[in-house]
């Protein structure tokens, strides 16, 4: 009995999860379920850091598929997405746009300029399944983000991730249960944008690193930060006034 004690303990700390003991019946060990992706994938990127971290806004990505409450489950899936970004930092300063789902690439480049920003960032939700707790749930995204001063992708992304519904584990002693989250699609929404905005992060920080297939482009000096124009010549005697 010591020696499951001791397994038990060590299952919990490897992965979030809770016990239940009981001593008349089975005890319940609950893992959470967790969601399955692999790196994003880099299509798209800066060849050079900017001379100052971005600013950025963010508008709504458009779901493909046809759904119900399509727009407002847009919204509110991309709000998870740029919210998480705002917490990481990804940008230092980051604005969410709900209103403008489904613009064109120069709309979105005229509401960026209108905040003020450096970049826009707009995307697709390309698959979408909502399993809730009792099924499977997936997302996958598509995202470019547009340099505002001279309309140039600099940014292009993908990433997808799932969570499947666990399976119930008789170890005789205990059951162990997967325990699915409140709201899946919300769970992979953030862990898709903590892993985009990583790279995106240590980008707008000034270092420079190239994903292996990436197309390089460059980015523009921020307008607070364009060089000054050249001094103007002396005035020679000649110019003066008598």
């Amino acid at each position: 009995m010591k020696q499951i004690a001791i397994i038990l303990a060590l299952a919990m700390a490897l992965a979030g999860c809770a016990f239940e003991p009981k001593l008349t019946e089975q005890s319940n060990l609950y893992v959470d379920a967790w969601v399955k992706r692999n790196n994003p994938a880099v299509f798209v990127q800066p060849q050079n850091a900017p001379s100052r971290p971005f600013k950025a806004v963010v508008l709504p990505f458009k779901i493909q598929q046809d759904i119900p409450y399509a727009r407002d489950l847009s919204r509110q899936l991309t709000e998870v997405f740029a919210q998480t970004w705002s917490q990481d930092a990804v940008f230092p300063s980051l604005y969410f746009e709900p209103a403008m789902e489904g613009g064109t690439v120069e709309q979105a480049i005229l509401v960026g300029r209108d905040r003020s920003a450096d970049c826009v960032v707009t995307g697709r939700i390309n698959y979408l399944l909502a399993g809730g707790t009792r099924s499977d749930s997936a997302v996958s995204i598509t995202f470019e983000i547009f340099d505002v001063s001279t309309g140039q992708r600099i940014w292009s992304m993908s990433h997808a991730g799932r969570i499947d519904i666990g399976k119930t584990d008789d170890f005789i002693f205990f059951k162990r249960e997967t325990r699915m989250p409140q709201d899946p699609l919300w769970a992979i929404m953030t862990a898709l944008a903590h892993d985009t905005g990583g790279p995106i992060k240590k980008w707008n920080s000034g270092i420079t690193f190239h994903a292996a297939g990436a197309q390089l482009v460059p980015v523009s000096t921020p307008k607070e930060h364009t060089p000054p124009p050249p001094p103007r010549p002396p005035l020679q005697s000649s110019n003066l006034e008598n």
